[in-house]
């Protein structure tokens, strides 16, 4: 009878509780973005588990419960030792509750409002750490992998010589770091750089930095290469890699204009406005630098021999770059054999006046009577967005440098009008990581919105109160606040982990303000005066909601601690967790109560003037017939 009783008075604060954190944790399967869908089996994982723990709670427990007989007297001495020990902390939990807590939490009542404030500053605080830069922020987190990759993208149609030979300049520098690092006094026993390799593929280059002893910071290396390496004008791009999984480049700028000139006057001014930020480096565009192209045009005469322009161009192609005769296996490949000229006559496009074009007839007419041809600059590769031609121009932030976000927007607002106002019809759009980080952003908030609609609406529904649903979600925003600090105080970034660690943590700190109102509302029901009712509730909550902070906290240091490479992707999670579930603690013990007598207040303060309102409509009702 006692398990059933014990069931029934929990029944509903144990399935609200569950149902919110359930709610909260929906959204993050609805994320969007790749690193969502990598994360997506946590919620999976913690929705079967609070099932499972519903079941467990409600149905199994209190059949165990049931059977289970009174508590024996410990016999050994270890056990009696154990016992000591937790019936002293129980103890000590209660006393703590009703000699330290209650007083305490008596005077918050008697300045609830300085309270509010107090926990309102906090909370501003934490913003601004955020907000101001205080606190570093990375959609992507940067864990380093074990070796450090330089990718370096040469403009198509350029001389391979000159791939070649910048290849080889960076090998050189490469192997400068390494003899570098490996002459440090701490790897003198284990060398910190164990091999350099490179590779060539057309117009692209990869040069590998492996790393062997433990601890290698492989950023620094990759920032110490890119200087040896210096200026690399005539490169189109360059990517220095240290990551386990690259995201790209940091800052990604999609420039969009129906003049194709007003764009390659934009790119060296874009450049430079992005350079004049501290920490900005390896800028590059998407323009290649235009090539010279033979343009042909066909002469009158061409006509009156049914020659078209085709043919002449075809005839020229395989004057100068060759017709494939035959191929002759050799191996597993096949070797072309290509007949053209000689490569003495290949060299000058003076040659092609010397040119004969064959006409349909068998003739042969030299290439100045029937065509001329002219030179002009032409682009490998165009690309467009909505009909208009684009510019792409991307560059990575150092770690010590101005925040990529902080960059962008710098730029929106004070370089951006200018060039709008010069270049009529330019537009600019967020690309890359920038971009999938606005999008996240705003499905988190449009899902936790609607996430706390729900928990809001079930709540005011079983409490039959608009202001104490309220009051039990009052805990999201401040465990956020938790979150920030934890971050600050272990020097850790804010990714997308870190904000989905947010979404986990509101589903799980609303449970102890969920525990705290339901058992102030009992009270009252019993007829305890509002006051005594929250004194005497905190009081009795006290050890469940601190234990289950306590718990949650210390569970999750392990994590915390971890130093493998693959926990750092879970550990922002965890610190927003963790540390929003113990700021929170807070929040349920003291600014809670406080709230409530706040929301009291302030229905007071409505009922007189509803009274007062109603008394004075009463008064002109009764006037003129008394007069």
């Amino acid at each position: 009878m006692g398990a059933l009783l014990g069931v029934r008075g929990v029944f509903k604060p144990v399935m609200f509780a569950v149902i919110s954190t359930m709610i909260f944790f929906v959204p993050m399967l609805l994320l969007p973005g790749d690193w969502s869908t990598a994360a997506r089996s946590i919620p999976i994982v913690v929705l079967l588990a609070l099932a499972f723990s519903l079941v467990e709670c409600l149905l199994i427990l209190p059949a165990h419960l049931a059977h289970l007989g009174p508590e024996k007297e410990p016999k050994t001495r270890i056990m009696q030792r154990l016992s000591g020990w937790r019936q002293a902390c129980a103890s000590g939990m209660v006393w703590f509750a009703g000699h330290r807590y209650r007083p305490f939490l008596r005077w918050a009542l008697s300045y609830h409002y300085t309270v509010a404030g107090l926990f309102l500053v906090a909370f501003s605080m934490s913003i601004a750490l955020y907000g101001g830069g205080w606190v570093k922020s990375a959609f992507f987190p940067k864990v380093n992998s074990d070796y450090v990759i330089a990718s370096v993208e040469m403009p198509e149609g350029g001389p391979y010589s000159d791939t070649v030979a910048l290849r080889d300049h960076m090998v050189a520098a490469a192997q400068v770091l390494k003899s570098d690092w490996n002459a440090r006094p701490e790897f003198f026993v284990t060398p910190a750089i164990s091999h350099v390799s490179a590779t060539t593929n057309e117009n692209k280059i990869s040069i590998e930095i492996g790393t062997v002893s433990e601890g290698v910071d492989t950023e620094q290396i990759a920032l110490e290469f890119r200087d040896l390496v210096g200026p690399v004008p005539q490169a189109k791009e360059i990517r220095m890699d240290f990551t386990i999984q690259d995201p790209g480049k940091q800052i990604k700028l999609l420039f969009a204009s129906r003049n194709t000139q007003d764009l390659e006057d934009l790119a060296p001014r874009v450049r430079a406005a992005l350079l004049a930020y501290p920490g900005v480096f390896d800028v590059s565009d998407s323009f290649d630098s235009p090539r010279d192209e033979v343009v042909l045009d066909l002469k009158p005469a061409a006509e009156a021999l049914n020659l078209t322009l085709s043919s002449v161009a075809k005839q020229v192609r395989q004057a100068f770059y060759g017709a494939e005769a035959q191929r002759i296996p050799r191996g597993r490949e096949d070797v072309k054999v290509m007949v053209r000229y000689p490569e003495s006559e290949r060299r000058s496009l003076a040659n092609l006046d010397e040119m004969y074009i064959r006409t349909p007839s068998g003739n042969e007419v030299p290439f100045s009577t029937v065509a001329t041809y002219s030179i002009e600059p032409g682009y490998q590769k165009l690309e467009r967005l909505n009909r208009m031609r684009t510019l792409e121009i991307g560059a990575d932030v150092r770690s010590d440098g101005a925040s990529p976000r902080a960059v962008v927007d710098g730029i929106v607002a004070t370089q951006l009008p200018l060039w709008q106002q010069e270049y009529p019809g330019l537009e600019l759009n967020l690309d890359g990581e920038l971009q999938e980080e606005a999008e996240f952003k705003s499905s988190m908030l449009i899902f936790m919105g609607l996430a706390m609609m729900v928990i809001f609406g079930l709540m005011a529904i079983a409490f039959k109160s608009y202001w104490q649903p309220f009051l039990v979600l009052t805990a999201i925003p401040f465990g956020i606040m938790g979150a920030i600090f934890g971050h600050a105080l272990l020097d850790w970034e804010v990714s997308i982990f870190s904000m989905m660690g947010v979404i986990a943590c509101a589903g799980v700190v609303v449970n102890d303000n969920l525990v705290l109102i339901d058992r102030v509302n009992h009270l009252r029901e019993q007829g305890y005066e509002l006051w005594d009712a929250l004194l005497q509730g905190a009081e009795d909550r006290f050890r469940p909601i601190i234990l289950t902070s306590l718990t949650t906290f210390v569970g999750l240091l392990p994590i915390m601690s971890e130093t493998s490479v693959q926990a750092q992707f879970l550990i922002p999670m965890v610190t927003s967790l963790s540390f929003g579930v113990l700021f929170a603690t807070g929040v349920t013990l003291v600014l809670v109560p406080a709230l409530y007598l706040v929301g009291d207040d302030v229905a007071g303060i409505v009922q007189r003037l509803l009274g007062a309102s109603k008394g004075s409509a009463a008064d002109v009702a009764v006037t003129p017939t008394g007069l």
